[in-house]
């Protein structure tokens, strides 16, 4: 009675401690068991909207000709053009596999101001004296689409090298009312752009991120220089909602030698940023 009463026991201890042994050699969890939270490697799309609290410094000359050079401006001086602004900016990136990004981003950033000119300028074809009330403007329509290969993509680091298009069109114009009528100057330069970017996260909560692009180009007699370089802390509310806090300069240098547009701009932009980012 012994030996039957051992067998019995034996086999409920296999019984029980069976799946045990099985679940310790399986960590794959069963079908109804609560998943982990995302990771970088599942998100498939994100969406960015940041706001810029962006200082300005324009420096800005359109020329008559080739041969004869327009008044160099510092349009936040003379022009009385603002030197501070809040820009909204944004931007979507598609994942499509675990290594490869698309990144199409743009912002816009319109400026106008009336004020009276305490110098004479030549503005293309036309000049300015001291005295004249003056109607200026200056706009800046940036848009890029960016390629980027991710070396490191796991739960806690992300390593990007990126290789890209921003499209620079900029918009300037000075009129003075009583004699002065003229359109807009305009300009458009595709200038690309190689890049380094990275994220890392401290904990399930706390991250730093990273972007630099950067390349100078000469293209239809336009020789330009872009970079765009931004660093954040990062703060992960809910696994597919990030917000962040840093810092973004962009720095623009156009120099038009094109019989049409001749003249150059030099732009810089850069301020503190927050921005709110959503995945998929």
């Amino acid at each position: 009675m012994s030996n039957q009463r051992a067998l019995a026991v034996a086999m409920a201890a296999g019984l029980l401690l069976g799946p045990v042994g099985e679940a310790a050699e399986n960590p794959a969890l069963p079908e109804w068991a609560p998943k982990p939270k995302p990771t970088i490697l599942e998100d498939r799309f994100r969406a960015e909207v940041s706001i810029l609290a962006a200082a300005y410094d324009t420096e800005v000359r359109i020329d008559p000709s080739l041969t004869v050079q327009g008044t160099h401006v510092a349009a936040e001086d003379e022009l009385a053009l603002d030197d501070a602004q809040f820009l909204v900016l944004g931007e979507l990136t598609l994942l499509p596999g675990e290594h490869h990004l698309v990144r199409l981003n743009g912002f816009t950033a319109r400026r106008s101001a009336q004020t009276i000119l305490q110098r004479d300028i030549v503005f293309e074809n036309d000049q300015y004296f001291v005295g004249e009330r003056i109607d200026s403007e200056l706009n800046l329509t940036m848009v890029g689409l960016t390629y980027g290969y991710r070396f490191i993509a796991n739960e806690r680091a992300e390593l990007t090298a990126t290789l890209g298009i921003q499209i620079a069109e900029i918009e300037a114009n000075a009129v003075v009312r009583s004699r002065v009528v003229r359109d807009p100057e305009t300009g458009v330069a595709p200038l690309p752009l190689i890049g380094l970017e990275g994220r890392f996260a401290f904990t399930d909560q706390w991250g730093f991120e990273a972007r630099l692009q950067y390349l100078t180009a000469d293209i239809d007699e336009v020789d330009g220089s872009l970079m765009d370089a931004r660093a954040a802390i990062t703060w992960r509310t809910h696994p597919q909602v990030v917000f962040g806090l840093g810092y973004r300069s962009f720095t623009l240098e156009v120099d038009s030698r094109n019989e049409s547009t001749p003249g150059i701009v030099d732009m810089k932009i850069a301020g503190p940023t927050l921005f709110i980012r959503a995945s998929l």
